[in-house]
């Protein structure tokens, strides 16, 4: 007996392979998306731009730091990404006259925005992962109603057939937590490198307001 291929099987799966299918596409779609975004809130990429916004400001040099965060990119294989903090960063500096309460309120604005954009599409994985085993599921169980229906309208012969029947159909389960356990775990992980970034973003916001209060005070006093 040859041993079918996993093409066979998926022509046999019939319509909720193909549904898993485009659940796992669409999932390494959004994996791969989240992957590029994500590398821009690593440690080192924001340490990095602080670092650069830091030493203008100490300078006194607003022009050279707002330049800073119009150019300021990454990249990743062939990939040019940017740091969501470039726009947290770039709102306060072009807001700096105004009162800090207000400029800090502002800012974590701002960046509620950015994570909102981070986090767009991490719904789609969730929801991959705790259907995808369902429909699986799915597709198993009337596979088998099929098979057990060809039983009871043919001959004990035909057992082996209905068993290969039951076994083509249990590729329905296999292909959902095919689907499913990436989506899960890609999930867990961006959730979790989002909210480790947060104190990073904190300490920046905090960071780059001390900074420009103190250069406010210095043009002051310039101008007196």
């Amino acid at each position: 007996m040859v041993e079918p291929s996993l093409f066979d099987l998926i022509v046999k799966g019939g319509l909720v392979i193909l549904i898993l299918a485009i659940c796992s596409l669409w999932s390494v779609k959004v994996i791969i998306e989240k992957l590029m975004v994500f590398k821009g809130i690593t440690e080192k990429v924001i340490s990095e731009f602080m670092n650069n916004i830091y030493n203008s400001l100490s300078s006194d040099d607003l022009k050279d730091a707002l330049f800073i965060c119009k150019t300021s990119s990454w990249t990743w294989f062939i990939v040019k990404i940017k740091s969501p903090i470039i726009n947290v960063v770039k709102y306060l500096i072009e807001h700096y006259k105004e009162p800090k309460s207000e400029l800090e309120a502002g800012a974590y604005t701002q960046l509620d925005k950015e994570i909102a954009k981070m986090e767009k599409g991490l719904g789609v994985l969730a929801t991959l992962g705790s259907i995808s085993p369902f429909i699986g599921l799915f597709g198993t169980v009337v596979g088998i109603i099929k098979s057990f229906n060809a039983l009871s309208v043919n001959n004990s012969s035909n057992y082996t057939m209905v068993m290969s029947g039951i076994a083509d159909a249990l590729i329905a389960t296999a292909a959902g937590l095919v689907v499913a356990v990436p989506a899960v775990m890609f999930y867990n992980y961006f959730m979790k490198r989002l909210k480790l970034s947060m104190p990073l973003f904190d300490e920046a916001i905090q960071k780059t307001i001390r900074h420009l209060k103190i250069l406010e005070v210095r043009k002051k006093h310039e101008t007196v």
